[in-house]
């Protein structure tokens, strides 16, 4: 058991706080659990900016879209070398870009299958918008509800870490088709 910061993003706010995690990683924890209590929280409004400051709240999994990783990284020891695959994820308000970890040489979907919701993301930039301000925050590594996921861009086959969301260019979001003008053929 140790208490560590808590800094989360969900739809509508941004959280700060206390928590007391139990295990060696935050990941670990998250997908451990589906509803953890927060002490000493401020929440800030992503329409308007306001904070509101709240003494303890249980949240759920669920409610939450990314969370910063902090706390201990496990142990050392028991790392191994992995692949990193770049990519791209839209969630709710946010934009994130980071780096997924796989082992060399394994099945992407296979892999995915047997990875639990909470995935790492290290290296990583979260972008939104608070009051019409665009605040953008570099990270060593987020933590993303892959269940959440409204669509990924990857640049390389890690797309199958996240089965069923569409894969798509950000690029392309705005565009639409315009039918008004004069026919040609």
């Amino acid at each position: 058991m140790q208490p560590i910061e808590f800094i989360a993003f969900a739809v509508d706010c941004t959280v700060t706080g206390k928590m007391t995690m139990f295990g060696e990683r935050l990941t670990d924890f998250l997908n451990g659990q589906e509803r953890f209590r927060v002490h000493h929280l401020e929440l800030q409004s992503l329409a308007d900016g306001h904070k509101a400051a709240i003494d303890s709240l249980s949240l759920e999994r669920s409610d939450l879209l990314a969370v910063v990783a902090t706390g201990p990284r496990g142990n050392e020891k028991q790392r191994v070398a992995l692949q990193t695959n770049r990519l791209q994820v839209s969630i709710g308000p946010y934009l994130i870009l980071g780096r997924i970890h796989s082992k060399p040489g394994s099945d992407a979907v296979t892999s995915a299958m047997k990875r639990d919701p909470m995935i790492p993301l290290t290296h990583a930039t979260i972008a939104y918008e608070v009051a019409g301000t665009i605040v953008a925050r570099d990270l060593p590594t987020i933590i993303v509800n892959r269940m959440l996921v409204d669509w990924i861009s990857p640049t390389t086959d890690a797309a199958s870490f996240f089965p069923d969301v569409p894969v798509r260019s950000p690029f392309t979001k705005n565009l639409v088709k315009d039918f008004t003008g004069t026919s040609t053929l």
